[in-house]
């Protein structure tokens, strides 16, 4: 894989442990062999198949099990909170909603107060403010989880 003449498992469950391994590993210095750059390219291919892939059906799984690599992996941490805003109607139906909402309830509540905002703002025949986790990750260095902390004006 890391030399590009392989193409990657096609199975999410095997594309998302390989980058939380290559997250792990791609940090780790150099040495004989280059294991760490190896894992560097594993990793961005990866994260490219996994962002392509990207959709309503699988975006929990992906926020499930990336979130505690969220300082790892923010661009598809945040990718997948996109996705998850974008759809947020068939996204609530699934089994994995009640298991992220108990396990990172901070950012459940966030993602439900951000569509809220949003639909306000739109209701209110105001432009929506920024996107979504645009000014915050879901998956906050700190690991608190939270991404709902921006203010925004009322309407008068």
């Amino acid at each position: 894989h890391a030399l590009g003449n392989a193409p990657l498992p096609a199975e999410l469950d095997v594309r998302l442990e390989l980058i939380c391994l290559a997250a792990k590993v791609r940090g780790a210095p150099s040495g004989e062999g280059g294991g760490a750059d190896a894992a560097v390219r594993v990793f961005e291919q990866c994260e490219r198949a996994l962002r392509d892939s990207l959709c309503a059906g699988n975006c929990l799984a992906v926020l499930l099990r990336l979130k505690p690599y969220a300082a790892e992996v923010p661009g598809l941490v945040d990718a997948a909170h996109a996705v998850v805003v974008a759809h947020i109607a068939s996204v609530l139906k699934q089994s994995e909603w009640l298991e992220f909402a108990k396990l990172y309830s901070e950012s459940a509540v966030g993602i439900l107060q951000d569509i809220a905002l949003k639909q306000a703002d739109l209701l209110a025949g105001r432009a929506p403010g920024p996107a979504p986790g645009a000014d915050q990750s879901i998956g906050s260095a700190d690991g608190s989880g939270s991404n709902s902390t921006r203010k925004r004006p009322r309407a008068a």
